[in-house]
């Protein structure tokens, strides 16, 4: 392991060291906030790795939510090409009618039925650059096949951002309404191969949702956000796609 591996080890362990730490922040990824704060680790970019060339994930103990790898936008054919997908096959948002929303999980081997009217799923056919978007009615008719990604897309965001991934657990308890976490646990991965994304993929075995929706509150209140493809594994599969370099866990020390 390189330098910066053992860096961020002994700094986990410091971390580890203090028990349970109060949470810097309420929102829904407070548990990788507070960690992230506590190594003085600035904000970072999204389409790069959080901590000298490895990307950081924190998880609670009995959390059942896929890990969050990364996100992408469609390449074409249009620009931004999200705003028609949602525009034709689309609802509109409860709060705000004059806007349309679209959600839905996508799968390369199965339908994804969408807005009881529409079938959605994600091939490459005989592309050996793109993933498409297929859309069906719902007796299975192709109605379209146009909006794509590239494959370079796919591998810029994975390669660039997960070739070194440090999965970190903690457990969580709260104490007057505000949440403490204790970090018990690191494992460090390596990414195996962009192939291997592409064949996971193909078998429906990564997590894929087309997200389009629309923010509530705050400045940026009926606004759209999450225009994007988002890519997860679940945790129990994360050996699928990465191989462990380490591991320790406080808790059995």
């Amino acid at each position: 392991m390189n330098d910066d591996i053992n860096l961020l080890i002994y700094n986990f362990k410091k971390i580890a060291k203090k028990g349970y730490i109060k949470s810097t922040s309420k929102s829904f990824g407070s548990v990788g906030i507070t960690f992230e704060k506590e190594l003085n680790k600035k904000a970072d970019s999204l389409y790069f790795p959080d901590y000298y060339g490895i990307e950081i994930k924190c998880t609670s103990r009995f959390s059942r939510y896929p890990l969050f790898l990364f996100t992408v936008a469609f390449d074409g054919p249009n620009f931004p090409e999200i705003e028609r997908i949602v525009s034709k096959y689309g609802w509109p948002d409860k709060d705000y009618p004059d806007k349309n929303v679209l959600f839905t999980k996508l799968h390369c081997k199965e339908k994804t039925i969408v807005n009881n009217k529409y079938k959605f799923r994600l091939g490459f056919g005989k592309s050996i650059d793109k993933m498409f978007l297929y859309v069906f009615d719902l007796k299975n008719k192709l109605i379209e096949k146009e909006s794509f990604v590239y494959l370079q897309s796919l591998y810029n965001h994975l390669c660039l951002k997960l070739q070194k991934l440090a999965l970190i657990h903690a457990s969580t308890k709260k104490i007057n309404d505000s949440k403490y976490f204790r970090y018990y646990s690191i494992d460090i991965y390596e990414l195996i191969s962009f192939e291997k994304f592409i064949e996971l993929l193909k078998k429906d075995e990564l997590e894929i949702s087309l997200i389009s929706r629309i923010s509530k509150s705050g400045e940026d209140a009926g606004r759209y956000r999450n225009k994007n493809l988002v890519f997860s594994i679940k945790k129990d599969k994360i050996d699928k796609l990465f191989n462990k370099l380490y591991s320790y866990n406080m808790a059995s020390k």
